[in-house]
């Protein structure tokens, strides 16, 4: 998505300048709510230049909003929380146990070590430390679809997908809470499973405020 806006940006305006996004989205991820911003030389009203870029942009990235700011913002750093949804169609989960799911939950919030659950690359000043506020997992009606929504700080490369993994072989009944438990204070990856597909997860929200439940 980045490299997308970075090249209507420059049809739009005629400079070449970096994009900063405030969350991740790997290939196949996406994006309700994504905030993105860029210190720029362009000039005009932020309604001149949501016009203009509007007309540049692929069909499937919608731009909600426009505004300057100060030259202190900056989309990630200033970040203070973001919120992820993962959804499972009722064919693909209709075995889950959700209690089991919620009870498993539980064991991840708050702030700690989440280096099982993350990719391997650069893992910035924080290392694998992370605070996750919410995990939330529910049976949608009518549809019978289940949705994971993962509320914290920051998120590690691929850490959602990971925990969607774990938490739906709690569901399923291949993995015990205490297991899971066992993997994240031992910090293996090994003894966690994969990512969950791409496809399933959305960016919903990302907030600039202390988080309230």
């Amino acid at each position: 998505m980045q490299g997308e806006v970075e090249a209507a940006w420059s049809r739009a305006t005629g400079l070449t300048e970096s994009f900063v996004l405030a969350g991740r989205t790997d290939a196949g991820v996406h994006a309700e709510g994504q905030v993105a911003s860029v210190a720029t030389t362009a000039t005009g009203t932020a309604n001149d230049i949501r016009r203009v870029l509007e007309r540049e942009l692929p069909k499937d990235i919608r731009l909600q909003s426009v505004h300057e700011v100060d030259g202190t913002f900056h989309a990630r750093h200033c970040a203070r929380w973001r919120k992820y949804e993962y959804r499972l169609p009722a064919k693909a989960a209709s075995y889950l146990d959700i209690g089991g799911m919620r009870s498993a939950s539980s064991r991840l919030t708050g702030e700690r070590d989440f280096a099982s659950l993350a990719s391997t690359g650069r893992m910035g000043p924080r290392g694998t430390i992370r605070r996750i506020y919410l995990v939330e997992v529910e049976r949608e009606a009518p549809t019978g679809d289940v949705v994971l929504r993962v509320i914290g700080d920051a998120f590690l490369r691929q850490m959602v997908r990971r925990l969607v993994s774990g938490l739906v072989l709690v569901g399923s009944g291949k993995m015990t809470e205490a297991e899971l438990e066992r993997g994240l204070q031992l910090r293996s990856r090994t003894l966690m499973p994969g990512p969950a597909p791409a496809g399933g997860l959305i960016l919903v929200e990302v907030g600039y405020g202390d988080y309230t439940k």
